[in-house]
């Protein structure tokens, strides 16, 4: 495993380069350690050598995984150290039987700052290699001198043991040192049990990604002290002895494994398959080693050992009958707690669509999106971006470096969805994008639906607010043209009346001026009224209305034609739409298009009122903006639920085409 990292990592910092170069020999030096020991030490009685050995292969595999990711934290290298005190132990132990006379010394301390690391210092510094706090420095050194202290202690003993039976003494041993042993045991228990209350206070008081960080650490530390308490219990109750070294052996490697996926959790895709098979394995195997036991116990109480091979024979097709479903099962779960739910899509699309379904407000669909993303994917945060660049849901913080998948819907990009990687430097694999990709199609119905929706909010502001500036210009105009004629008018006529007893020819003459004033007044009217509707509309409907503009414009411009089939009976609201969209039409084609003929063609099509201006002038540019015409245009549209398309002709010049329902929407 850490050979694979060298040629990965062979372009990265030299920093990083040394940690790779530095953890795979340590791993190979371990390697080298254990086959050596237990080819010379074949004939050795203890039941631990396994135990060792496999500490010995698994711990600086794993450890130099994640040194070789994470060179400036310390827990990888921890976990290597306590590798190849074991790796050594095994070659200690070899190497005694060979009768080396400093095997013994090495033998009976060598065990001791690998149990010392995992339990009186690793709890205090995974998964970042810190203390959790300020505070937590001194136990933390004080940890370190405790296992320290109690090293120096095992090395300095006066005697220690040899070969089975045998009591040698050591040729570094200091006289009295067998009597610190059991204070300072006393005092890095002491340290082993702060450390242990400080990771699970750590993991009670952190937050939701932090727990889901220390979790696998967590749920391994319980396996491990589950198994040996049942192998305790099963020792206590006649079971054979021989099964706590093999319960040991299989556990133990859970530790190293949860720590890895702790540190490295967003950065193990890359060797995604050997982590996930191992600890499916490694769960599978305790397990199954817990239903093994259990089956010996049951079938040896029950046949009271009156046949001795049964029990094994038992077992052993039980095991056997398990391991299929119990490894489909374990496999499903490591993988969901590892890398979320992108092996079963029905799932997370299942699950995407029912709080889409749960929304109960426009755009509330989309709040839920990016909180299943991060949680499906296992990522720190997730967004949705509309189309012009609004940020419509988002989840955590996104950096720089993230993913960007565009939302696409009947072929038109109506958003991205960002999604940050695991870790810095991490990229997505086949899987995960191709999960990403549905979930980002799922999503372009809701996105365009809330775009929809904030875009009629905002032409429902828009009609609001022009319809209370419409009042406001009537009422000014009122107040400040009609109101004050009509005053002066009623003042004239009360003069005319003063004076037709005395001078009867200044009488006519106000009577005249009269006359004037409420001929102008009756032209305000007119205005007013028409600018609020047409009186061409009432008067001659709307293909003879049409007809009237164009003739007004021909004269000196472009020549207009209009093309009108017969109309069934339109509405009000219908009808003076289409005349102003009509009219805002042909005269941008007049002033602004440069064209030298425009066509009108109003039809109904479909169930809808087709309005169509086309000209044959200079078209629209690329960067054309659409101007307040434009957009007026467009909300008379909208405002009966039809829309409007402006666009440039293939033939040269500019199409408006309009779609109004004859019916209410």
């Amino acid at each position: 495993m850490v050979g694979l990292d060298v040629a990965r990592q062979a372009e990265g910092s030299p920093r990083r380069v040394a940690a790779v170069w530095a953890a795979g020999g340590s791993w190979v030096g371990s390697l080298v350690a254990v086959t050596v020991g237990l080819a010379l030490g074949g004939g050795n009685p203890s039941p631990y050598l396994l135990v060792d050995s496999v500490q010995g292969l698994i711990y600086p595999a794993i450890g130099g995984s994640v040194a070789s990711r994470r060179p400036r934290n310390p827990v990888g290298w921890l976990l290597v150290g306590v590798g190849a005190a074991h790796g050594l132990d095994v070659l200690a132990g070899a190497l005694l039987l060979r009768g080396v006379p400093l095997a013994a010394w090495a033998e009976s301390w060598l065990w001791f700052p690998g149990l010392g690391t995992l339990t009186a210092v690793l709890p205090l510094v995974v998964p970042d290699g810190r203390p959790p706090g300020p505070r937590w420095r001194l136990v933390l050194l004080l940890s370190v001198g405790a296992v320290g202290l109690a090293t120096l202690i095992a090395m300095a003993q006066p005697t220690v043991q040899g070969r089975p039976g045998e009591v040698l003494t050591n040729p570094v041993g200091v006289p009295g040192a067998d009597a610190a042993v059991g204070p300072a045991f006393l005092l890095y228990l002491a340290c082993s049990v702060v450390a242990v209350a400080s990771f699970v206070r750590r993991w009670m008081t952190a937050d939701r990604d932090g727990r889901r960080a220390l979790l696998p650490i967590l749920v391994a530390m319980v396996v491990v002290v589950l198994a040996l308490v049942a192998v305790k219990v099963v020792q206590a109750l006649g079971g054979a002895s021989a099964a706590g070294p093999v319960v040991q052996a299989v556990v133990l490697p859970l530790i190293p494994a949860s720590v890895a996926v702790s540190v490295l959790r967003y950065r193990l895709f890359d060797i995604e398959l050997v982590l996930r098979r191992s600890v499916v394995y490694l769960v599978l195997a305790v397990l199954l080693g817990a239903v093994y036991a259990a089956l010996i116990f049951a079938t040896t109480g029950l046949l009271r050992n009156r046949f001795p091979s049964v029990p094994v024979t038992v077992a052993t097709v039980g095991v056997a009958l398990a391991f299929a479903p119990l490894r489909t099962v374990v496999q499903r779960a490591v993988s969901r707690v590892l890398f979320g739910d992108r092996d079963d899509p029905y799932a997370v699309l299942s699950g995407l669509g029912r709080r889409l379904a749960a929304a109960r407000r426009p755009g509330g669909a989309l709040d839920g999106v990016t909180e299943l993303v991060c949680e499906t994917m296992r990522v720190p945060a997730a967004s949705l971006v509309g189309r012009n660049g609004t940020v419509v849901a988002a989840t955590g913080t996104l950096p720089p470096a993230a993913l960007r998948l565009p939302v696409v819907i009947d072929g038109e990009e109506e958003g991205e969805l960002l999604v940050a990687p695991r870790a810095p430097g991490d990229t997505f694999g086949r899987r995960d994008r191709e999960l990403l990709e549905d979930l980002a199609r799922s999503a372009g119905p809701a996105l365009r639906s809330d775009r929809l929706a904030d875009e009629l909010r905002r032409s429902r502001e828009r009609l609001v607010a022009a319809r209370e500036e419409e009042r406001r210009r009537l009422r000014r105009d009122l107040h400040d043209g009609l109101g004050p004629a009509l005053a002066a008018i009623t003042l004239q006529l009360d003069v005319a009346a003063a004076q037709l007893g005395r001078d009867v020819r200044a009488a006519g003459e106000l009577l005249a001026e009269v006359r004037r004033s409420a001929a102008d007044v009756v032209a305000d009217m007119r205005r007013v009224v028409s600018d609020l509707r047409p009186a061409e509309l009432d008067d001659l409907g709307l293909p003879a209305a049409v007809e009237r503009v164009a003739e007004r414009i021909s004269p000196g411009g472009p020549a207009v034609s209009v093309r009108c089939a017969p109309l069934p009976a339109l509405s009000a609201a219908v009808e003076v739409a289409a005349y102003r969209i009509v009219q805002e039409a042909v005269t941008n084609a007049v002033r602004h298009s440069g064209a030298q003929r425009v066509t009108v063609d109003i039809a109904a099509r479909g169930g809808d009122l087709a309005v169509c201006v086309e000209d044959d002038g200079n078209g629209l540019r690329p960067d054309a903006v659409p101007g307040v015409g434009t957009e007026s245009m467009r909300e008379r549209a909208a405002e009966l639920g039809g829309t409007l398309d402006r666009c440039a002709r293939a033939v040269g010049g500019t199409r408006v085409t309009a779609r109004l329902p004859l019916e209410p929407r």
